[in-house]
């Protein structure tokens, strides 16, 4: 599919060479304080996304949940009820690839607001196993909503050298989600005591208390600006121009900011050029069926295989089933087995920041090759261990709690590298007018094979026992390996460079595509430009410019 790749190689846009000098990581964040303000608000869906995920398996060992519900305690059934979520996730995500574009991305969150509401509803008020699952259906439509735009989002307002670090923010509000959704469950099932005297509420609230964060994020929303490069594909200049102030804040006469509006504006060109050509041969389907030409499916491909090795490194597999995980290894007591996945929310959160702080430092392959051998290695040892006494947990605590040991460090290394990196490095390889496309099939991709982990863990743990462990550990390594030959460095080139060409030196961008960014760049201005200021004119300056390549 594609060939190996090469070092990255020096930024071809004036904004990428120019920005790559500046601050990176936490200080350049601090440096940016609305834009990081405004990535930062938008991860409050993120945090749904996270709770939601984390909120189901410790209910499911809640002896008054069994009580309620005493049809829904075996393995298979217990896997159609979490999996029922990332089901409803994997077709918002499809959808929002087309409401986004049609909407605006900010719209777009909103619409999964309202719907979000409308499952956690079916879920927190359930009284029958149907009206659990309509409401896991119902609310995985939003929760993949979410997880499709808000990266995107993130993605389209933030500067290149902040771009990892700020998309990472959504990674970390997962983690904190699920982090508060965990130990929620804890703290609440001792409500009436913690065997069947449990109150329905121990349940129930946890449900219910995602609709916090949902409407927080809906009123919030109607003060964040719209992305500047959404309102560029719909030829709203002025607005993208004044968006595009307000988030790097800068007056419209600076020559940076000007650089970055004739960029966006060039890649737009480039990709409704390059459309039109296609519609009129290939019909109304042509801008879905781009996706799968040879320069498009290289992209689609490496965004869909990450998704896929992420999801089998068996993440979800712990966040979904940590309480029966841990329960195998010889805990029995419900409180214990609570308490250790809180735990594992804790460390998510604190291991998520090295990305967030320094992703834009040392670049994204780095923290994924890492972190794919740590995990490789945890789930040999745990697989190990799990191998010789699965048999005679009672006699060998101390071997449980080293087994646990090792899931929370495999949680560690997903944390830093796989959890927020793949979303980052997904955002990155797809053209303007084909990201929201690209972006929601990769996203769906996810949802699909989280939907698998979902519903196949309980059934590989009871059958393939340490066996699961190992399959893990292949898809981890697996990954690793994915990434060190296939996959190349983003850091610090502007999404719309990376909308030519993808990774290697200039020389592998098509010829015609090429000559068509040539002629765009000259009608605009921007040939020949080596720093902003040489977009300025000697007599008119930036916003004259602006006016003349207005169309």
């Amino acid at each position: 599919m594609v060939g190996l790749v090469k070092s990255t190689a020096v930024s071809q846009s004036v904004v990428g060479r120019t920005n790559a000098e500046k601050r990176h990581g936490i200080l350049g964040m601090l440096q940016n304080p609305y834009v990081f303000a405004t990535c930062t608000f938008a991860s409050l869906g993120c945090m749904m996304y996270g709770y939601d995920q984390g909120v189901m398996g410790p209910i499911l060992v809640m002896e008054n949940f069994q009580a309620h519900f005493p049809s829904l305690t075996g393995p298979t059934i217990q896997g159609w009820l979490v999996s029922a979520l990332e089901l409803g996730a994997w077709a918002g995500a499809l959808f929002n690839g087309y409401l986004s574009d049609a909407i605006s991305r900010k719209y777009s969150m909103m619409v999964a607001v309202f719907i979000f509401t409308l499952g956690t509803g079916f879920q927190s008020g359930g009284q029958n196993p149907a009206m659990l699952f309509a409401g896991r259906v119902i609310g995985g439509i939003g929760i993949g909503m979410f997880s499709m735009v808000i990266p995107l989002y993130q993605a389209e307002i933030a500067p290149p050298q902040l771009r990892g670090s700020l998309v990472s923010l959504q990674q970390l509000s997962i983690t904190i989600g699920t982090t508060i959704a965990f130990w929620l469950d804890y703290g609440l099932h001792f409500v009436g005591g913690t065997h069947c005297r449990e109150k329905a509420i121990s349940w129930r609230l946890p449900l219910a208390l995602q609709l916090i964060p949902a409407w927080i994020l809906f009123f919030g929303m109607f003060f964040l600006p719209f992305s500047p490069r959404w309102l560029m594909m719909k030829h709203r200049d002025e607005e993208a121009i004044a968006s595009l102030c307000k988030l790097r804040r800068l007056d419209r006469q600076d020559p940076l900011l000007h650089a970055e509006y004739l960029e966006i504006k060039a890649a737009v060109a480039f990709d409704e050029e390059t459309e039109q050509e296609l519609v009129g041969a290939g019909g109304r389907l042509a801008p879905w069926k781009n996706l799968f030409l040879p320069n498009m499916l290289k992209r689609l491909g490496i965004g869909c295989w990450i998704m896929i090795f992420q999801q089998f490194t068996g993440i979800n597999a712990i966040l979904y089933y940590a309480p029966q995980i841990f329960t195998n290894f010889g805990f029995t007591s419900t409180t214990i087995t609570l308490l250790a996945t809180g735990v594992t929310g804790i460390l998510q959160i604190i291991f998520t920041l090295p990305s967030v702080f320094f992703l834009d430092n040392f670049g994204r392959k780095s923290f994924l090759i890492v972190g794919a051998i740590g995990m490789f290695c945890c789930h040999i040892v745990v697989a190990g261990i799990d191998g010789k006494y699965e048999n005679d947990w009672k006699g060998h605590k101390a071997e449980g709690w080293v087994s646990i040991a090792f899931i929370w460090l495999f949680c560690v290394n997903f944390a830093y590298s796989w959890g927020p990196v793949a979303w980052v490095l997904t955002q990155e390889i797809f053209p303007n007018s084909m990201r929201s496309r690209g972006v929601s099939i990769v996203a769906s991709t996810n949802w699909m094979f989280n939907f698998i982990i979902g519903l196949t863990t309980r059934h590989m743990l009871d059958s393939m026992k340490y066996g699961t462990y190992i399959f893990f550990a292949i898809f981890s390594g697996g990954g690793g390996l994915f990434v060190w030959l296939l996959v190349p460095e983003t850091k610090d080139k502007t999404l719309e460079e990376l909308d030519i060409y993808f990774g290697a030196a200039e020389e592998s961008i098509a010829a015609a595509d090429r000559a068509r960014m040539q002629r765009i760049n000259e009608r605009l201005g921007l040939a020949g430009v080596e720093r902003p200021e040489d977009l300025l004119d000697e007599k008119a300056g930036p916003v004259a410019a602006h006016d003349e390549v207005r169309s």
